[in-house]
């Protein structure tokens, strides 16, 4: 295959090139250079391919679900993990400059920048490659240069730019304005969107897939634009040592648009030779069947930039025996259902006890719940991200799109014969149930091997009607299910971190994100997995193309935009949608496989309804629903600035400050991470403005 083949080169590459890290070419030390190899085109291949290197960063540990989920709207604090008091709770011991994980992002980051540095300056020297191919390679490298400058940058604000090869000791680095590094970011991406060739209709580029590609790069820069025409938002913050300059321009809306219709071939772009186009169901993308795992792996023309890895251990920048070395994503956003005890704890502090064993263990399809992150309440509450109020039909999401449902795995499979769990008569203030009344036997087992034994809802079961506490109601409606059942808005908010581990709470037993789960690894327990990543997908190129329509008043084409993926996200005529929709969410029966695209629909009346924050926030929620847990929440709230930022994620996240007792401290100054204390005593002369507001 074709991807192996990239892996390969890319493994070649990490082994045989001289790529400077940042805390490297921050140490005085004697330099000795040879670049020789890099004068022949396989070595040119080899230093090219090693630049992309540094974009697994963010999938091989624990690492960038943290700066871009954890402590956001959508995800907070979960049941484990050590990067909850920084950026989960925002706590000043934590969200210092000593951060670890802050250093590590620095340094990774830069050390890309300098093997493109390295490469561009060989690109000019070398005679052996063919010049097309030249072209591309160093469209590649400029496309990856502006590529982590723009994941500095959105963390950071000020930083240092170095845009040449390093072979000599220097440690005069400079923070300069994000201006200039947002006007470094977009010079970059213009070369590469010239230099760059469409992918092709396998998503290939000179015949290898993960390549950056015409496409990448047009995503790119429609993100760029839209975050420094922001600066429209972000010049007058509440806190003026917030304001931000990021360079704007009136005409970068403009530009979004431009670079995004032609990604999409919309409008302007319709005639454009791109390649990509959306997969025709949502859930095509995950592949996930929760009874047998990854159907597919998708690596279809929805993928814009893709970070790949390799089902041989080696090709992904590790030993052949380690199998704790690629993706490990699918560890993070996974809650904890394995050997769920089958108790109600009522408000009294006593508990009902409803079985011994719900028959869910560990395995390659349960997955390995490190549950780092967990979705919000309002990621599931009736009047958060799926609410009535973005949708024009004013429907509940939870009945109209599926992405809710398509996002998450809902159900657990009994996978264990040592499963306890039997019907049984039961009764208590909420009422009172008899197995016979529905023909089951008590005494005898709810399900078997291979039946559902786990259902997760999105249900607060206080709202049934009749008598009761919530926990009583719960208890009752656990007793009549066939199935252990786990309703997220009826199971208890814990405040303190001494209760997330626990079950029967929000922040530990969620349902796990489908995006990255694969069961292809050879053992249970085994870290790493082999699933690309899929960085940018033309969704979001198409949401933000409504957005710049909607931010110029052109609703008309807004609309057009919004509905291509609206269309995609609705229910299909014929299709089944999730029992939850007739059994918990209050759909009919009748309406089990009707299509709801005509209720997914946007018009322009309906967008242009939205002003201000208001406008800001239903596509806040619109790449939410998109785009869950694709590790760019946080680069897309501070966009708009501080106080956006600020005032969304502390009404959304109890976690982040202490107003319900969890002890957060989030401050508006957290809008910018702390520059890393390693690089700032590495710096001689010191800059003069070596740290960012707020922090010491």
């Amino acid at each position: 295959m074709k991807i192996k083949i990239f892996n390969k080169i890319l493994i070649t590459a990490v082994l045989t090139s001289f790529c400077l890290s940042c805390s490297d070419f921050l140490e005085e030390k004697s330099y000795n250079a040879d670049y020789t190899y890099y004068n022949t085109t396989a070595g040119l291949n080899a230093l090219v391919a090693a630049s992309y290197q540094q974009t697994r960063w963010c999938a091989n540990s624990e690492t960038m679900y943290a700066l871009e989920d954890l402590g956001t709207d959508i995800w907070m604090v979960s049941g484990d993990g050590s990067h909850r008091d920084a950026f989960g709770q925002f706590l000043s011991n934590a969200m210092a400059p000593q951060n670890g994980l802050l250093a590590s992002f620095w340094n990774n980051n830069y050390s890309g920048i300098a093997s493109c540095n390295l490469g561009l300056k060989m690109i000019e020297s070398n005679t052996d490659m063919a010049p097309a191919t030249k072209a591309v390679r160093k469209g590649e490298l400029l496309f990856l240069r502006a590529y982590y400058y723009y994941e500095l940058v959105v963390q950071f604000g000020d930083i240092p730019i170095v845009t040449a090869p390093l072979d000599y000791p220097k440690t005069d680095f400079v923070r300069v304005p994000q201006k200039q590094v947002w006007a470094q970011i977009i010079s970059d991406a213009r070369q590469a969107w010239d230099l760059l060739p469409w992918a092709d209709v396998n998503g290939k580029v000179t015949g290898d897939y993960g390549r950056a590609s015409k496409g990448s790069a047009g995503h790119l820069l429609a993100k760029a634009y839209m975050f420094r025409y922001c600066d429209t938002y972000t010049k007058s913050q509440s806190d003026a040592n917030m304001n931000e300059d990021r360079g704007g321009k009136t005409t970068d809306i403009d530009s979004v648009i431009y670079f995004a219709s032609q990604v999409c071939k919309f409008g302007p772009g319709a005639t454009s030779q791109s390649n990509h186009a959306l997969a025709a169901n949502y859930s095509t993308l995950w592949g996930w069947n929760p009874k047998t795992g990854l159907t597919a792996e998708y690596m279809g023309p929805e993928v814009v930039f893709s970070i790949n890895y390799s089902t041989t251990m080696f090709y992904n920048n590790t030993t052949a025996t380690n199998v704790n070395g690629g993706n490990q994503l699918h560890l993070y956003y996974t809650g904890q259902l394995e050997n769920y005890p089958l108790t109600t704890k009522l408000e009294s502090g006593t508990s009902v006890i409803h079985g011994s064993n719900v028959g869910v263990v560990r395995d390659l399809i349960t997955g390995r719940p490190w549950r780092r992150v967990a979705p919000t309440p309002y990621y599931y509450s009736e009047t958060g991200l799926y609410a009535a109020k973005n949708y024009a039909t004013g429907k509940l999401g939870k009945l109209i799109d599926s992405r809710l449902y398509k996002s998450h795995v809902w159900v657990e499979y009994c996978n264990s014969a040592n499963r306890n769990y039997q019907w049984a008569a039961f009764s208590n203030a909420a009422g009172s149930f008899d197995p016979a009344d529905i023909g089951m036997v008590a005494g005898t087992q709810k399900y078997n091997v291979g039946d559902t034994a786990m259902l997760l809802t999105i249900e607060d079961v206080s709202q049934r009607p009749g008598p009761g506490t919530k926990a009583e109601k719960l208890a009752l409606a656990r007793a009549k299910e066939k199935y252990w059942l786990v309703p997220m808005q009826s199971v208890k908010v814990p405040y303190t971190r001494a209760e997330v581990s626990g079950f029967d709470v929000c922040t530990n037993s969620f349902p796990p994100l489908a995006k990255y789960l694969d069961n292809r690894r050879a053992a249970t327990n085994d870290q790493g997995s082999f699933r690309n990543v899929m960085r940018f997908r033309l969704a979001e190129t198409y949401i933000l193309l409504s957005e710049a329509y909607a931010r110029k008043g052109d609703f008309v084409n807004a609309a057009a935009a919004l509905n291509v993926v609206r269309n995609r996200a609705a229910w299909k005529e014929g299709e089944l949608k999730s029992a939850h929709f007739w059994k918990y969410d209050g759909g009919s029966w009748d309406d089990r496989t009707k299509s709801t695209e005509t209720d997914m629909e946007v018009t322009p009346a309906f967008l242009s309804s939205f002003t201000g924050d208001l406008l800001t926030d239903f596509y806040m929620d619109e790449m939410a629903h998109e785009t869950a847990g694709e590790m760019n929440r946080f680069s897309l709230l501070v966009r708009y600035g501080a106080d956006y930022w600020y005032n969304r994620v502390k009404a959304t996240d109890y976690w982040v400050s202490n107003d319900f007792g969890s002890n957060g401290n989030i401050q508006k100054y957290h809008r910018f991470r702390p520059i890393p204390q390693t690089h700032i005593d590495n710096v001689n002369p010191p800059d003069p403005k070596p740290q960012n507001y707020g922090y010491f």
